[in-house]
């Protein structure tokens, strides 16, 4: 049923007060998931936070999160453009992330929520089936959204999600939907416009 529906069905049984939302080609580092409860325990006004994210190398990934996904955001980070211009400011530096890192989009690959905010926005559109749908609830949030360095997960990049025409065919509907739902459709069709064809990055 997809990413995002089946997850909402998981976080209506959770009974804790914060949500954790972990791909499965990822390895949890000791403390780490301790280090995300404390943070929302002593940050009252955070809604999530998210950890640093390792390559199999333990090395951290040159970005991890990134800054609000307008049209001309999408345009860069996902067009040809972004092959001659890959550090714009649309990404998150891990490299200028010392600590806490107030940032508008949790990677999807692990990140917690409290509860009552995720089930305040509604939890995940399930119209997304895969990708994009952490961006798109990101976006419904009011409350800042941390980047938290100091608790460390692996990330097998694309183990869970094997590359080929299918889930590129899903990442290209769920981009253009989202693009459509938050700025109508000719910015959508004007991302599509410049994107296609499609490279996972």
């Amino acid at each position: 049923i997809g990413f995002g529906a089946a997850n909402n069905l998981a976080a209506a049984r959770a009974k804790g007060k914060y949500l954790f939302f972990l791909n499965p080609d990822t390895l949890v580092q000791p403390g780490a998931i301790e280090k995300l409860v404390d943070f929302l325990d002593s940050h009252h006004q955070a809604a999530v936070v998210a950890p640093m994210l390792l390559d199999s190398q333990e090395k951290p990934y040159p970005w991890v999160g990134t800054q609000e996904l307008t049209p001309i955001q999408g345009i860069l980070s996902h067009s040809f453009i972004n092959k001659f211009w890959p550090r714009h400011s649309f990404w998150v530096e891990t490299n200028k992330s010392s600590g806490p890192t107030q940032i508008a989009v949790a990677p999807g690959t692990a990140f917690m929520i409290r509860k009552f905010v995720f089930n305040q926005v509604g939890g995940f559109d399930p119209k997304f089936f895969l990708y994009f749908e952490e961006s798109d609830l990101c976006r419904r949030i009011d409350k800042p959204i941390f980047l938290l360095p100091e608790a460390k997960i692996v990330h097998f990049w694309g183990s869970s999600t094997p590359k080929s025409q299918k889930t590129i065919n899903i990442f290209s509907a769920s981009r253009y939907y989202y693009f459509k739902k938050h700025f109508g459709f000719f910015p959508a069709l004007l991302v599509e416009l410049f994107c296609r064809p499609v490279y996972i990055l």
